[in-house]
């Protein structure tokens, strides 16, 4: 049995591929019991631990720090720690060196440690602890270093403030040029995340001097295409633009041009993040046009509020076992935009989210109201691995510290294969997902399943939000075999003059059972023809059909 015995089979065979001999700690059989029992210790840990052993801080670790140190093993192996972390040298040596003089064990909480581990140096941040090993007669002989990386989490929550921030810097811009200052200048404040970023609006003469100080050019050496971004490699970096909403025939776009920091990698997230911004913007931008097109056409104020509403509701992602279809009609009375709004997006981990939601009033306050609780909402969820109800505590805290003085009703769900089937059939979590969902005094979804029966999903319901942004909310779970179907709608769909709200209720299902046969497109029609009189609807409906298909 060898030292590193309950390692994995690669870092077992890279254990035998050091020739210790030749290092400062000299062959396996030459170590110390201390030493070789510390070793055992740690190599059967499924928590990431070094040994910095000896004078040199010569490195033995386990299966879980692989990861963390990524590209720098398995050269980092047998090899002193100053050789294998010469970028983070100056800060670590004197700590190893100050517990190996007998300095004692101490930690470091969030703690920012940049890495070359991936071909750049990268932006790492780390919670660690070094306590000393001690051998016969109490001496020391090296430092066991745990270490938990929490970089994804420092990212999520500064990114998530960014969003937060810059929706609230937007709320208030009274033009193109207004908010191009007012989210520049919180943007290019963010050197953590940008190296260099602009706003591009039509007809406006690119900052020339702004560009060739940040190796930003001044046009994409491609046609950009609506939704996707496009990347270019050029001399300063990499270079990302997004074209800002779909511009009329004719016409151009705005476009935001982003040249990352050095010390990020372009992952999802990041790409994700650039996407929340470019949103954010794009809503504050059809904002905008909205006041300037009902100065000039008070006349036409329904038609462009309808547009604008829609235009505020994004298509549904596409997914090949979940189809989502997604209606909104505005009311026939009410000149004004609604309240009434929803979001289906998909997640790194590849569940689904959707949210659908009603903010009190019916004017162009509530349509201001409505994007900024349907921005939060998805940066907030996309942001954060919680489920459904502590984002809606996070929408809570983040009206109240807005200033959005406002109440709401919502509703946020997520849609995720059952996992824990794999164990029993890998091929089980196909046929089988979760509904998971939070209810903030919405009315509550309806489950519609394959043999045409219905069940109201009326548990939870707490207080709307922007009550009480201390309100605790529960998650609360359904499965979803093949086939099922489930509705979320705003009140518009149900609610009647003189009608008790429990039968309406009871219509929707015996509507939605007569459907059980239609495809989710044609059941959302079929629930509006079936429900909604045009010429006699009062309020807005926003509507959301998931199906499991397979």
């Amino acid at each position: 049995m060898t030292l590193w015995e309950g390692a994995g089979p690669d870092l077992h065979a890279r254990y035998d591929a050091v020739d210790w001999a030749a290092s400062p700690l000299g062959p396996p059989e030459s170590w110390s019991g201390t030493l070789r029992g510390a070793l055992r210790t740690i190599v059967n840990s499924r928590f990431p631990a070094v040994l910095l052993w000896g004078e040199e801080f010569v490195l033995l670790y386990n299966e879980a720090y692989v990861e963390l140190i990524a590209d720098k093993h398995p050269a980092a192996l047998g090899r002193t720690a100053q050789e294998t972390f010469p970028e983070a040298w100056d800060e670590i040596g004197p700590l190893m060196q100050g517990v190996l003089d007998g300095g004692g064990s101490f930690r470091v909480d969030r703690t920012l440690m940049p890495l070359h581990r991936r071909g750049f140096l990268e932006d790492c941040w780390f919670t660690y602890s070094y306590s000393p090993v001690q051998g016969t007669g109490g001496r020391i002989e090296g430092v066991l270093d745990i270490a938990v990386e929490i970089t994804s989490m420092v990212l999520a929550q500064r990114r998530a403030i960014t969003l937060t921030g810059l929706a609230d810097v937007l709320a208030s811009a009274t033009s193109p040029q207004d908010l191009r200052s007012r989210s520049l200048a919180l943007l290019r404040g963010i050197t953590d995340e940008f190296a260099a970023i602009d706003l591009r609006l039509p007809g406006e003469p690119v900052d020339a001097a702004y560009g060739a100080g940040t190796g930003l050019p001044a046009e994409p050496s491609a046609a950009l295409v609506p939704t996707a971004a496009y990347v270019e490699e050029v001399p300063a970096g990499r270079v990302v633009w997004l074209q800002l909403g779909r511009p009329a025939p004719g016409e151009e776009a705005p476009v935001l041009v982003a040249r990352q920091s050095d010390r990020l990698p372009f992952d999802y997230h990041y790409r994700h993040f650039l996407r929340g911004v470019a949103n954010a913007l794009t809503q504050a931008l059809t904002r905008i046009e909205l006041l300037a097109s009902e100065r000039r056409q008070a006349e036409a104020e329904r038609n462009v509020s309808v547009a604008l509403q829609r235009a505020l509701l994004t298509p549904p992602p596409v997914h090949e076992r979940l189809a989502v279809a997604v209606r909104y009609v505005p009311a026939a009375h009410v000149a004004q935009i609604g309240g009434d709004w929803y979001d289906a997006f998909l997640q790194h981990d590849g569940s689904l989210v959707l949210a659908i939601g009603d903010v009190a009033g019916h004017d162009l306050a509530a349509a201001g109201t409505m994007a900024q609780a349907r921005n939060l909402t998805r940066g907030i969820a996309v942001a954060t691995v919680d489920g459904p109800a502590k984002v809606l505590e996070g929408l809570d805290r983040a009206l109240e510290l807005l200033d959005v003085r406002t109440i709401a009703t919502a509703i946020v769900a997520r849609v995720e294969p059952l996992e824990q089937l794999e164990q029993l059939d890998p091929d089980a979590q196909r046929d089988r997902w979760r509904f998971v969902w939070s209810r903030a005094g919405h009315p509550p979804a309806v489950l519609l399943r394959p043999d045409g029966t219905t069940e109201v999903l009326d548990a939870g319901g707490e207080t709307i939000l922007g009550v009480d942004p201390g309100t605790v909310r529960t998650d609360l779970a359904v499965d979803l075999p093949v086939g099922s179907t489930v509705v979320l709608y705003t009140d518009g769909l149900i609610e009647r003059r003189g009608i008790p709200l429990d039968v309406s209720i009871k219509e929707l299902c015996t509507a939605l059972a007569a459907g059980v046969h239609l495809d989710p497109e044609a059941l959302s029609d079929h629930l509006l023809s079936t429900l909604v009189v045009p010429s006699e609807e009062e309020d807005d409906v926003a509507l959301v059909v998931l199906r499991v298909v397979s």
